[in-house]
């Protein structure tokens, strides 16, 4: 269902403050970064601020939330005009490595901050990325079982063959990072479903 206009104005300044909020905890850090250094950045008052977000920890929950919803989304989207399984997983993969690379920086940012939050926040945020992860299984499950029943994938379990397909993205990714992103994660792309189809393929 379409926004009305207000909904949309109201959308649009809640965005300029996780804007302004990103950009303040990308220069000085989540602790260092107070509300209303945020709302004099945004250029709103502090109360505006505090109309959309009761706190410092629920803007950034926000932010952590709407980075994940937006993967999700570019993955989707590239995956519905994917034909086949294959097409399927190929386009999965590489919508989320273009994602990790296009956005690095904002990956830093949360992710730097979340050691420091308070445990509350902390668990709430893992049950979110955790809830993330099984819905991922779920989805690359389904494909691989449709390609199981389509004679392209071996008859072996799907969801050991979906978690092996999640351990090399997850391991890819982290090596990447560790290497200080020093070279193109999408290049690998290749490699990565190679190797996984050399093990799945009939």
């Amino acid at each position: 269902m379409d926004m009305s206009r207000k909904e949309r104005e109201h959308q649009a300044r809640k965005n300029e403050i996780l804007k302004a909020a990103l950009k303040l905890f990308a220069d000085k850090g989540y602790y260092q970064t107070s509300m209303s250094e945020i709302a004099k950045a945004a250029e709103f008052s502090i109360g505006t601020l505090y109309g959309f977000f009761k706190n410092k920890e629920e803007l950034f929950f926000t932010m952590f939330l709407g980075v994940l919803e937006e993967i999700a989304m570019e993955v989707q989207a590239k995956m519905a005009k994917a034909g086949g399984p294959r097409e399927k997983l190929n386009a999965l993969i590489e919508s989320l490595f273009d994602y990790f690379e296009q956005k690095y920086a904002a990956f830093d940012i949360l992710f730097a901050a979340r050691r420091d939050l308070d445990p509350a926040l902390k668990e709430k945020i893992g049950e979110t990325i955790h809830e993330m992860q099984r819905n991922f299984l779920k989805n690359v499950t389904g494909i691989i079982q449709e390609g199981i029943n389509q004679g392209i994938f071996r008859p072996l379990r799907p969801e050991e063959m979906a978690l092996t397909f999640m351990g090399l993205v997850n391991g890819s990714a982290f090596m990447w990072i560790e290497s200080g992103r020093s070279y193109s994660i999408r290049e690998r792309v290749s490699d990565i479903l190679e190797i996984f189809y050399r093990g799945v393929e009939k």
